[in-house]
């Protein structure tokens, strides 16, 4: 089978890579340059331009062709657009979770199909399914890295036109695989940041948006500082706020409208246990039959929570759960979860 393995110059790829060709299969190596170096402030061997010398050397190690797909403007208009966008207005976004389903599974797909491959291969930490005609998404082995998070709104189509080889490795086992192929990449490592921005995401919001100082305040209204601008907050936030206090402050409420940020020295304050979503997705493409033995993830690094109820209401879902958990922010993706079996998500309101 040809294939077109989604190359972004790290180890997780470059293995998904060797595996397919190992089996057997016509692999081609194609790397998406997302954002123009220079206009992010990286340099010539950062960024994009390092993830394509990395992704063309493993290429050149495997034996197989490499293609330089450019998709700057798409990016730049789909993903750093609402990126923007949402911070302005006071929210948090992860824009991996959005650059999934329509780059890599959109843009990425839609072009490299017209090569002639049959599917496209990624390094995400993710197991995959076809049952009952239905594609699933479960978590990997390594539930350390697994990544089914960032993918909840895939559909079925998507689906049925990818691989993940590395769902059912560690990434220790990933990186003797590496090694074995001698991959100048196997002990590379991983990357954590948002990847077009280079240093801290408020640098980049500081130049992007028109920042407003206003005021912070206690929930009663009692004014104790003043805040640099809205979008350099977010919810739970304790750090950064420089608000002298007899005790440690979170961040309670961004207040949009009036340009205040409401804080909080009770932690407790910030537990709840309900929120609405919109924008959502189910991977199988219908809503759960069954709520019992449904959880939810609030963020990338959360545990997920015990669901008690989904109420559909004006395209949006209230959710309700068993019990309360901490600093649910608007912006964020909620995902849900069967045990191991991602069920989909949406964007909490």
């Amino acid at each position: 089978m040809k294939i077109a393995v989604a190359m972004s110059g790290g180890v997780d790829s470059s293995v998904a890579a060797a595996i397919l060709l190992e089996e057997g299969h016509e692999i081609i190596g194609v790397t998406m340059r997302h954002f123009d170096n220079s206009e992010f402030g990286f340099g010539k061997n950062e960024g994009s331009e390092l993830a394509i010398q990395d992704a063309k050397q493993v290429c050149r190690q495997l034996n197989i062709r490499h293609y330089v797909l450019d998709i700057t403007k798409e990016f730049k208009s789909i993903v750093i657009a609402d990126f923007i966008k949402e911070y302005s207005k006071g929210r948090t976004p992860n824009p991996c979770t959005l650059c999934n389903p329509t780059i890599k599974w959109g843009v990425f797909l839609k072009k490299v199909l017209k090569l002639g491959v049959k599917k496209i291969a990624t390094g995400h930490y993710v197991r995959l399914l076809f049952e009952n005609e239905i594609y699933n998404l479960f978590k990997s082995k390594d539930e350390d890295r697994d990544q089914t998070y960032m993918l909840w709104r895939l559909n079925q189509q998507q689906l049925s036109k990818t691989l993940f080889p590395i769902a059912e490795h560690t990434k220790r086992e990933i990186r003797k695989i590496a090694d074995k192929f001698e991959l100048p990449v196997h002990d590379k490592e991983d990357s954590q940041e948002i990847c077009f921005i280079k240093g801290h995401y408020e640098d980049f919001l500081k130049d992007k948006i028109k920042l407003k100082e206003g005021d912070i305040t206690l929930h009663d209204g009692k004014i104790i500082g003043k805040h640099k601008g809205l979008p350099l907050y977010t919810i739970g936030q304790r750090k950064g706020l420089n608000t002298p206090w007899h005790s440690a402050l979170y961040v309670l409420k961004l207040d949009v409208k009036n340009n205040i940020v409401v804080v909080t020295d009770n932690p407790d304050d910030l537990l709840c246990d309900r929120f609405s979503i919109n924008q959502i997705n189910w991977i199988s493409g219908s809503f759960p039959e069954e709520i019992k033995s449904i959880s939810v993830q609030i963020r990338y690094n959360s545990k997920p929570v015990p669901v008690q109820s989904l109420i559909s209401k004006n395209n949006e879902i209230q959710v309700k759960l068993i019990s309360s958990t901490r600093a649910i922010t608007s912006g964020q993706s909620a995902v849900f979860y069967k045990g191991n079996q991602l069920l989909g998500g949406g964007l909490i309101v």
